[in-house]
């Protein structure tokens, strides 16, 4: 694991620093829209379900609220952490304009404060977000204290363990010489494999209960390689990922791994 101590910082351009508007929301629901994210929350509805009435759900690093705002609607009420006021501003206007308001609370914070630490979680989420943590075991130690045995933690990160990893990252390690090489993002500190991430899942109280991969074929690769000016993912390979990424070894093997954990008993 990195020996990073400070999280790394978006630039400027990044979404997570957009002014607070009606545009950037419409801006933000145009992203939601595009077969990646569709995709990763139609995974999320199958691992978690549809109906979250009476549950209260911890979303960790949640953004700009797009999944926040989705669980409100499904019935639960959200707490939506994020260091970034930008878009826990963007998110605010995003669950007024879904009529989700009352359901949806906007806590600016770097870790877990005091005033959310004390409460407890039927359902934690960390999508996309330990793989940008310098300490991933105390952020999964934190929030296995706001929950008691049986209450779910929803995590989805990036895996050295997949065909995209073998083929993107070769490349760029050992082609280009990018040694630190993390994947797309800039921010990111390190990649899993199912093994390690069990381990840390483990050692902070959990027990998964279910897997699975996302983009077990890397899409993007691909249309390189075949020289396609659309990118091969819009053409519907993304329906792999809902039709095996349950199934093993494909619940192993994706660039995103995704996994459904249960805050196991003391």
């Amino acid at each position: 694991m990195s020996a990073t101590t400070e999280r790394k910082r978006y630039p400027e351009w990044h979404w997570s620093q957009w002014p607070v508007s009606d545009e950037a929301v419409d801006a933000h629901l145009r992203l939601a829209s595009d077969v990646y994210r569709r995709t990763r929350f139609d995974i999320f509805r199958r691992l978690v379900g549809r109906d979250l009435r009476g549950k209260t759900v911890l979303d960790y690093g949640g953004g700009a609220g797009l999944l926040a705002v989705r669980c409100a609607e499904q019935g639960a009420r959200v707490t939506l952490l994020d260091p970034e006021p930008n878009s826990l501003g963007i998110a605010r206007l995003l669950a007024q304009r879904r009529g989700v308001s009352e359901r949806v609370e906007t806590v600016r914070a770097e870790s877990l404060p005091p005033s959310v630490a004390g409460r407890r979680y039927d359902l934690v989420v960390l999508m996309d977000v330990i793989e940008h943590l310098p300490d991933d075991g105390g952020v999964l130690r934190a929030v296995a204290r706001c929950q008691q045995p049986g209450d779910r933690l929803f995590v989805s990160t990036q895996n050295r363990l997949s065909l995209n990893y073998l083929l993107e990252g070769t490349y760029h390690k050992k082609w280009l010489r990018e040694e630190d090489w993390c994947g797309w993002d800039p921010t990111h500190l390190r990649f899993y494999t199912p093994g390690s991430l069990r381990r840390r899942l483990a050692q902070a109280g959990y027990r998964p209960t279910r897997w699975w991969g996302m983009f077990i074929v890397p899409y993007n690769i691909l249309s390189w390689l075949v020289l396609l000016r659309r990118n091969l993912q819009w053409s519907g390979l993304h329906r792999l990922d809902l039709a095996l990424g349950g199934v093993f070894p494909f619940n192993r093997l994706g660039w995103s791994l995704i996994v459904l954990a249960e805050r196991a008993g003391a």
